[in-house]
C-alpha cells in the first residue's frame, strides 16, 4: 500500500488524484524520482500544490523572506530593569521573521507524510505569520523541520523524537530539550527578551507601537495598525516589535503554562520602553494572535 503517497495527497487536499497516480504506477518507492513536470502531467495543475507534494517526498523549496533566515545574536546578561535580570544568554541564532504560513505548510506536509501529527493552523496569507498553533504544535514542527533538513532534532519524549501527541495543560513536562542538539527550536524566554531589546546593542526598536492596556488579555488582531514586515530592531529582527505573541520554551512558575512574549504591550516605566510584559498560556492553547519564531544554537 502506498501510505506516503496517500498521506501526501490527503494532506495537500489532492486525494482525488490518488487514482491517477495509482493508474500511472506511482508507488512510495519512486516518489523521490518524481519531477515538477511529472506531477503536472498527473493532474497537479497548481504550482503551489506541486511544491507541497515535492516537499512531502524530499525537496525543500527556497523560501523568500521566511523564518529560515536566522540572525546571530551575541550573548550577554539581561539588565537590572528586566524581571530576568542577571540571566546569562549565550550566543545563539533567531529567526529574522516569525514562521510564515507558507513555510509552516511546506514543513507540515512533509511532517505528516513522515509520522508527525500537525494541524494546519490559521492562514493569514502565505507570507504572513502562521498563528493559532499551540506550544505542542510549534515544538513538533521544529523537530519536523530539523529532520527534513537532516539535522539533529531538539525535542524528545521517552527517548524518542517528539512527533505526535498533545498532552494538555500539564503534560509538557514530559517533553525534554536536548541542549546540545543543533536542530531548530523555540527561543528561551531570556533569549527572546535579549533579542527583542537589541542584544548587546541595547537600543530600542526603530518604531514604538501604541500603548495598550497593561492588564488586558492579548486581543490584538494581526495587521490592526501597521503593515507586516515594516518594522525591525537594531539587530535586523523583523516584527519582534509586532502585533502578535510568540511562544517560548520556558514554563512559568505554575509549571503548567508556557511563556508567550510580545512587544505590543510595552512597559513605559521600564528603561527606554524595553519589552518587559510576561504572559503565560497553557501549552495546548491555540489563539489567532499566537505564533512563533525559530531559534538555533550557534
Amino acid at each position: 500500500m502506498n501510505i506516503r503517497l496517500k498521506t501526501a495527497l490527503e494532506t495537500t487536499h489532492l486525494e482525488h488524484l490518488l487514482q491517477s497516480f495509482t493508474d500511472e504506477g506511482v508507488t512510495d518507492d519512486i516518489l523521490a524520482e518524481l519531477t515538477d513536470a511529472d506531477l503536472e502531467k498527473l493532474g497537479a495543475r497548481k504550482l503551489g500544490d506541486r511544491k507541497r507534494i515535492l516537499l512531502a517526498f524530499h525537496k525543500t523549496p527556497k523560501i523568500e523572506g521566511g523564518g529560515t533566515i536566522l540572525i546571530e545574536v551575541k550573548g550577554g546578561t539581561l539588565p537590572e530593569f528586566s524581571e530576568l535580570k542577571g540571566t546569562v544568554v549565550k550566543t545563539f541564532e533567531i529567526g529574522r521573521y516569525p514562521v510564515m504560513h507558507e513555510e509552516w505548510e511546506w514543513v507540515r506536509v512533509w511532517g505528516v507524510s513522515n509520522g508527525y501529527d500537525l494541524g494546519e493552523g490559521q492562514r493569514n496569507g502565505d507570507f504572513r505569520p502562521i498563528t493559532k498553533v499551540s506550544w505542542y504544535d510549534a515544538v513538533k514542527w521544529c523537530n519536523a523541520k530539523s529532520e527534513h533538513e537532516a539535522i539533529e532534532p531538539v525535542y524528545h519524549i521517552e527517548d524518542s523524537v517528539f512527533r505526535k501527541g498533545d498532552y494538555g495543560a500539564s503534560g509538557s513536562k514530559w517533553i525534554k530539550r536536548n541542549e546540545k542538539a543543533n536542530g531548530y527550536r523555540l527561543p528561551l524566554e531570556a533569549e527572546w527578551e535579549w533579542a527583542a531589546n537589541g542584544g548587546v546593542l541595547a537600543i530600542k526598536s526603530v518604531t514604538s507601537p501604541p500603548q495598550n492596556d497593561q492588564t488586558a488579555e492579548p486581543k490584538i488582531e494581526l495587521g490592526d495598525y501597521r503593515p507586516f514586515g515594516a518594522y525591525f530592531n537594531e539587530l535586523g529582527i523583523y516584527e519582534i516589535t509586532s502585533n502578535m505573541w510568540e511562544w517560548c520554551w520556558d514554563r512559568d512558575e505554575t509549571g503548567t503554562a508556557h511563556r508567550i512574549r510580545s512587544e505590543n504591550n510595552w512597559n513605559k516605566q521600564a528603561q527606554q520602553d524595553k519589552c518587559q510584559r510576561r504572559v503565560s498560556r497553557s501549552p495546548d492553547t491555540r489563539y489567532s494572535v499566537i505564533g512563533f519564531r525559530l531559534a538555533r544554537n550557534y
